[in-house]
């Protein structure tokens, strides 16, 4: 009995800390190897650039972003390495009651830059990236924005 005790007690504390959060102000953050299961709460109005790590990082490697204050500035995600890709999709609500899903094109795009409300740079908004490999980022998310929605992917 003390073993199956003990199994759960431990798979609770695993459980607690697979999404350990951590609230962001500065205007540049470098993501480590040891972001991995991170939620980062970004609470920056003026801005920020974030830098996911070298696509040499374990596959499987994933990091959440949370707005947690809207931007006036641009929420910029880029990757480390030229030859990175974004693949997957987000969806971009509006309060304007209009939702739109956009897509990176798969062949340049490497930057994720939400510099206008219409982009989802609004409390609320998130984005999750996963390295599938080399060069490979996938990004899901939901990004809220007013206007009509436009797409934050970006070449460097």
């Amino acid at each position: 009995m003390r073993f199956k005790a003990a199994l759960r007690k431990h798979a609770s504390v695993v459980a607690r800390s697979a999404r350990k959060p951590k609230e962001l102000t500065a205007s540049t953050y470098q993501i480590r190897a040891r972001d991995h299961g991170t939620t980062l709460l970004l609470n920056r109005p003026a801005g920020m650039t974030l830098t996911l790590p070298v696509d040499t990082t374990f596959v499987g490697f994933t990091v959440k972003m949370i707005v947690r204050g809207t931007f006036t500035g641009a929420w910029e995600v880029t990757c480390q390495a030229d030859g990175d890709l974004f693949f997957g999709a987000i969806t971009n609500t509006s309060i304007a009651a209009k939702t739109d899903h956009f897509a990176p094109n798969t062949s340049s795009n490497d930057t994720w830059k939400a510099d206008h409300n219409t982009k989802g740079r609004h409390m609320g908004s998130w984005l999750e990236f996963t390295l599938m490999g080399p060069n490979e980022w996938l990004v899901t998310g939901c990004v809220l924005s007013t206007g009509t929605p436009a797409t934050a992917f970006a070449d460097t």
